[in-house]
């Protein structure tokens, strides 16, 4: 009977004692290779957990249970269930992405597989949501640049001149109401 009693004390010190890991792997969509990146957060009850806490790209959580999933590279947020001991995601990088120059007119350009965006394109999120759609020239938008949320709520719709200069913005929150 002691050694029942020890067993059940034992497993159950080392069920609260384990670490629970969460890593998030990217994968390109356009190269198909696996990308690591350590440019991702959890949150859960208003405790943030971060890759700065380790050396390995991975993340100690305290507990299991539902997190928020914050992907700065991709810019991205997820509901996440941590179940096990070890879990991870794969999330991939969209296919148009776009650059930030520094120190010119037009600031943005857009690379779809690293080539230059033309004529019309659509973007999407991992989820398979689409991410934006727009008419490019060179990489430059010209005309219209639809931007949508994870959700397929419109973002924000902005106008662009033949040059690639934004002339006009329309922004929209998450439930799709004009942000004035």
């Amino acid at each position: 009977m002691k050694i029942t009693y020890l067993i059940i004390f034992f497993s159950t010190i080392s069920v609260y004692s384990q670490e629970i890991e969460y890593e998030l792997i990217f994968k390109d969509s356009c190269s198909e290779k696996i990308i690591e990146s350590d440019l991702y957060h959890l949150e859960k009850n208003g405790k943030s957990y971060s890759t700065f806490e380790s050396d390995e790209g991975k993340i100690i959580l305290p507990e299991k249970g539902l997190y928020k999933l914050f992907a700065s590279e991709i810019g991205e947020v997820h509901q996440v269930e941590i179940n096990q001991e070890i879990n991870s995601d794969t999330l991939y990088i969209p296919k148009i992405r776009e650059y930030l120059l520094t120190h010119t007119e037009p600031n943005y350009i857009f690379r779809k597989c690293d080539k230059k965006c033309e004529g019309i394109e659509t973007g999407y999120y991992s989820n398979g949501t689409i991410r934006l759609v727009g008419e490019f020239k060179n990489e430059l938008v010209v005309g219209e640049l639809k931007r949508f949320y994870p959700n397929g709520k419109i973002k924000e719709v902005s106008i662009y001149n033949k040059r690639g200069f934004l002339t006009k913005k329309t922004e929209f929150d998450e439930n799709g109401e004009l942000i004035k």
